[in-house]
């Protein structure tokens, strides 16, 4: 079988789908999707993904502290991501922070704490998604 290229600038549905939105430009799925994601129990060892896109591992490097190793790598590091964070590990409030930053082009940190003591812990549920440019 010969590999080959197809080239377009919008996908459109055969029709099977209601409502408006039928096609997507092809610059939105380049430029404005999410270029990977995780949700991760971090109360679990290791910082167990439930699920993820374009994630290599993870690592838990202490209470409240993760590491998202990405499978394909950010052509910088100057690209956004976005977190939410909910609940401890068994009890409390909701109450939380989760603050993410890109520390190489293929690793995404990420920390989660107390929003009133600021201090760290361990959070059942911790979603990180990222926005960028593939290398």
């Amino acid at each position: 079988m010969a590999n080959g290229t197809i080239a377009f600038d919008t996908l459109s549905t055969s029709g099977q789908i209601s409502g408006t939105a039928k096609s997507v430009d092809t610059d939105y799925l380049a430029y404005g999707s999410a270029k990977c994601w995780v949700n991760f129990d971090g109360s679990a060892s290791g910082a167990a993904a439930r699920g993820s896109f374009n994630l290599a591992s993870m690592t838990d490097s202490g209470t409240g502290l993760y590491v998202c190793n990405l499978t394909n790598a950010f052509a910088n590091t100057n690209d956004c991501a976005a977190t939410s964070s909910a609940s401890a590990a068994t009890t409390g409030s909701d109450n939380r922070n989760i603050s993410t930053t890109i520390i190489s082009a293929s690793a995404i940190d990420s920390r989660t704490s107390n929003a009133a003591s600021g201090a760290v812990l361990d959070a059942v549920v911790n979603n990180v998604s990222a926005h960028g440019d593939l290398a």
